[in-house]
């Protein structure tokens, strides 16, 4: 695959990275469809991170994933701008709120429309070629929250309003975080993306605002080992976070347990995910149903630790927890 065509698959998955959980009214507009484009062909079926949104990073510093988006429908058209992209799909996002009345922390779960207009531009310099995607019109994004809210009063105030039969809490909750959520994504990707291709070790990434020339985002791991994942992620109870689709092979697991007691890991073949991902995204790892398939294990204890996972016969999923009732805070990398 040439440079710009590698450069092409890391910005799609730029672009899409950057769409945090938003959708509307009618986010689900392809069905689960996706043309035959090199971008769609890149993305359909991916778990794309979703950073903390609010932890005031620049494009170059490492963030924290709070959540995931599996885009399951993808459409890409030439415009007079450039091209024009949808992504469809459903995902999670961790939310730790609290106020005077109620409170919530719950992975909550959220179905994604994104559609954007922009011209991608290709530059090299120091070695990194560099494709950056800048948005020409306001991005559509239609956020749909699930009404599935675990909220508990804080309050006398809160307990008398939960009562109410009249006043649904949860679907006023639900609309008011789609909406702020929307509005979150909306104005990341304004910022627009770019995606970098290093010429001399083959090794990409994909990141939402712009770089300076010559410029790569920093990873979990900065070491010079290619990787396919290297990233950092939060973890508390019932949460959950998802990489891949990764090909069938051997693969290693590289983890640095930078808070709490560890996490636990498990495959799941991506013909498999569909049965599997609403007890994923829920926040739920072990009840899961055995598979001769899998592989699965458990790391334990501060510092880096590696595992081999070893996965013959399907393309699969990494799905990972934290160990125990703390939260985990760890940087996590696959590489064959």
């Amino acid at each position: 695959m040439s440079c710009v065509r590698r450069a092409s698959y890391a910005v799609a998955c730029l672009a899409v990275a950057c769409s945090t959980p938003d959708p509307a009214v009618f986010p689900d507009r392809l069905h689960g469809a996706s043309d035959d484009s090199l971008i769609c062909m890149a993305v359909r079926d991916r778990f794309i991170g979703i950073p903390q949104l609010d932890d005031g990073t620049t494009s170059t510093q490492g963030k924290v994933l709070h959540g995931s988006w599996w885009v399951r429908g993808c459409a890409a058209k030439r415009v007079a701008n450039g091209v024009r992209l949808r992504f469809e799909g459903p995902g999670w996002y961790f939310l730790d709120q609290r106020d005077r009345d109620f409170e919530l922390r719950q992975q909550v779960r959220f179905t994604l429309g994104v559609e954007l207009e922009g011209a991608p531009e290709l530059t090299v310099n120091k070695g990194v070629a560099a494709l950056r995607f800048e948005t020409k019109t306001t991005p559509e994004v239609e956020l749909q929250v699930s009404r599935d809210l675990n909220i508990h009063p804080t309050s006398a105030w809160g307990s008398l309003v939960e009562m109410v039969p009249v006043i649904s809490v949860r679907d006023r909750v639900a609309q008011r975080l789609s909406a702020l959520a929307a509005n979150a994504i909306r104005s990341k990707l304004l910022e627009g993306a770019t995606a970098t291709y290093e010429l001399a070790s083959g090794q990409h990434d994909v990141v939402l605002g712009k770089l300076a020339a010559g410029q790569t985002p920093q990873a979990a791991f900065p070491e010079g080992i290619p990787w396919l994942v290297n990233e950092r992620v939060f973890l508390p109870t019932n949460a959950t976070q998802v990489f891949g689709p990764i090909a069938p092979g051997s693969t290693r697991l590289d983890a640095r347990i930078e808070q709490g007691e560890g996490l636990l890991f498990r495959t799941v073949c991506r013909a498999e995910m569909s049965a599997d991902y609403e007890t994923i995204a829920r926040g739920h790892l072990e009840p899961l149903p055995a598979r001769t398939s899998a592989a699965q294990g458990t790391i334990r204890g501060a510092g880096e630790h590696s595992a081999t996972l070893q996965v013959d016969g399907c393309p699969y999923f990494v799905v990972v927890s934290t160990l125990g009732e703390s939260t985990t805070v760890a940087a996590l990398r696959i590489r064959e």
